[in-house]
Order: C-alpha cells, then structure tokens, then sequence
C-alpha cells in the first residue's frame, strides 16, 4: 500500500479544469525564474565523453569561436534562447576527474553574500561542464551543494540548466537526488521547467517506488506547470506507473486519470511517424516515452476490464503504436 506521503502527493495532483471555470492555482514562494514562461534551448548532447575545454583559463588564450549552437530539450514555443559550445576534445578518466575539482575549486571561494574571490567571475557554462564532467552521483551531489552560494551571489539558474542537470541524473542513475533539489526550491533555486519535469517523471516511474512518482507528478503544481492531466506525456507516464504499482491507491489515481487521457487523445491527432535507431535527440524523446507508457496503460486497462479499450487501441493503431491485430 502506498505510504502516506503518497496519498498526499496524490491528493494535491491537478487534474483537468472545465474551461468555463474560474480557479487559481496555490500561491507559493517562488521567485519570478519559476513563474515565468520557459525558453526554449538550443544545445547539443554536452553529455558525452567529449568535453568542452578552457572555460576557465589560467592564463590569457586566444578564443576559438564557438563551434555552433546546439539543440536541447525544448516542448515549448518560445523563442529559443542559445548556449555556445567551446571547441572539444576528448579527456581521459583521469583528467576529468581533475578537470571536475579543478572546476568546483575555482567556482566555491566566488560563492555566497561575500565571496572571498570575486574576479574572475564565474561563467554560467561552468555550471553546464561541470554537470557533462560529473559521472557518479557523489559527484552531482557536490555542484547541488554549490547551488545555494549561487543564490546568495544573486545569480539564477535558467530552465536550459535545469534540464542538462536532470537528464544528467537520470544518465547517472540518481534521479531521487534532482526529485530531492526540485522539492527544496527555497534552498537549491533551481526552477523546473515542463521538459525538465517530464524527464524527471520519466526517471522514476518504472524503478522506484510509487511515493517518489507521486512526489515529481506534485511538483507540477508547485512550479505552475500544466497539470499532469493536461499534459498526454506526462499522463501516460504517471497512468503506467500507477498500474504497475498496482495498490489500492495507485489504482485509484490511474482510473481517475483515465478520462482525462481520453480526452487528451481526442484532442491529439495520430501520427504516423517512422523512428529509425537509437533515439538520441531530447525534443524526440518524449513521443517515445509516451508510446511506451500507452502500451503499458492499454495492457493494463485490458487486463482490468476483460476487453480493449477503443478509445486508446484505436488511437494507437492509428499512430503506428500497433503493428498487427490483436497485438500490443
């Protein structure tokens, strides 16, 4: 049986609201970063064994210019903001460990009210590199504990950083540490856009515990996102998760969110669309991560009531979700 944490994450999901009903959403204390509109990022895969070299340098270089602007993970329609990545290159283990250290000592005396060093400043892609650097836990654990002196400096993570931190969590396999910053805006200020909470979502919905699922899907209220419920990738992920828990309370929120997926399918049109290889691209992601969970969703609600469900079979056959009859 789902905890009570649980239970109460559950009872403070949104779901959808009648459009000719007035309501507000919880007032909450956020400063403007999370209440205002998420950009849209461009940025290229900064999480690979290439790393991005003297962004912070010990002596005057000539600069190289920036070897593009790259893409990230976007679901918005915003104007896109950009993030320019230095010249490459590939670093042994070794040195990224040192690069990582060397890194976090040159950032920490610059942090807080009154930093001990102010100049050089610190530059916000130092944050993005030191999260492609990090490749254990502990590792992502110390940047967190830099978050708050970055506050305290009067500086402000933007939604792009948001996202790299999560999926980077994710990749590490820790993503109760990024539920753990989300859940502590106040200390971490770190804002959470609706890309960074699906992959959060993502991250935990099918290895850990329905708690710390019901947990990420409550803090769509509280960054005043849009509803779970309002929302097909997240519904479907949150749907899965729920039936696969399989308790008496996570059953209860699924059926619950079952006409509310239907009438986000109404309202999305199939699409035929042909995926070959590996997904590697953060805006194609989320389509794959909701096929996945409609499936799970559409076995799910059969084995429950003993029959398909039209509504979603359909839906899926028409999307090319379903290869052949009778099939999943």
């Amino acid at each position: 049986m789902a905890s009570l944490a649980a239970r109460h994450a559950a009872s403070s999901l949104r779901f959808a609201r009648p459009t000719n009903v007035s309501c507000s959403r919880r007032a909450i204390h956020l400063t403007p970063v999370v209440q205002k509109k998420k950009a849209t990022v461009e940025i290229e895969d900064l999480f690979s064994e290439e790393v991005a070299e003297d962004l912070i340098k010990a002596e005057p270089t000539p600069q190289t210019k920036s070897s593009g602007v790259v893409k990230a993970s976007g679901s918005t329609s915003k104007p896109a903001e950009t993030v320019k990545v230095s010249k490459r290159r590939r670093l042994s283990d070794k040195s990224r460990v040192a690069r990582f250290n060397q890194i976090c000592e040159f950032i920490t005396p610059r942090l807080g009210r009154k930093p001990v060093v102010k100049m050089p400043m610190v530059r916000r892609s130092a944050w993005v590199q030191l999260v492609q650097l990090a490749t254990t836990e502990e590792q992502l654990t110390k940047i967190t504990d830099m978050f708050p002196g970055w506050k305290e400096s009067g500086n402000q993570f933007d939604a792009a950083f948001s996202e790299f931190f999560v999926r980077r969590c994710e990749e590490l396999s820790c993503p109760l540490l990024a539920l753990k910053v989300y859940g502590d805006y106040a200390k971490y200020n770190l804002p959470l856009s609706l890309p960074a909470a699906r992959q959060l979502l993502h991250a935990l919905h099918v290895k850990h515990p329905i708690d710390s699922v019901m947990t990420a899907a409550a803090l769509y209220d509280v960054y005043q996102l849009p509803a779970v419920s309002e929302d097909l990738v997240s519904c479907s992920m949150l749907m899965s998760a729920c039936f696969k828990h399989n308790s008496k309370d996570s059953l209860k929120v699924a059926n619950a969110l079952a006409p509310q997926l239907e009438e986000l399918l109404k309202h999305e049109k199939p699409r035929m669309e042909k995926v070959e290889g590996p997904v590697t691209s953060p805006t194609q992601k989320p389509a794959v991560w909701m096929k996945w969970a409609l499936k799970k969703v559409d076995k799910a609600l059969f084995v429950q009531k003993g029959d398909r469900v039209d509504w979603l079979s359909v839906w899926r056959e028409k999307s090319g979700h379903i290869t052949a009859a009778g099939k999943f």
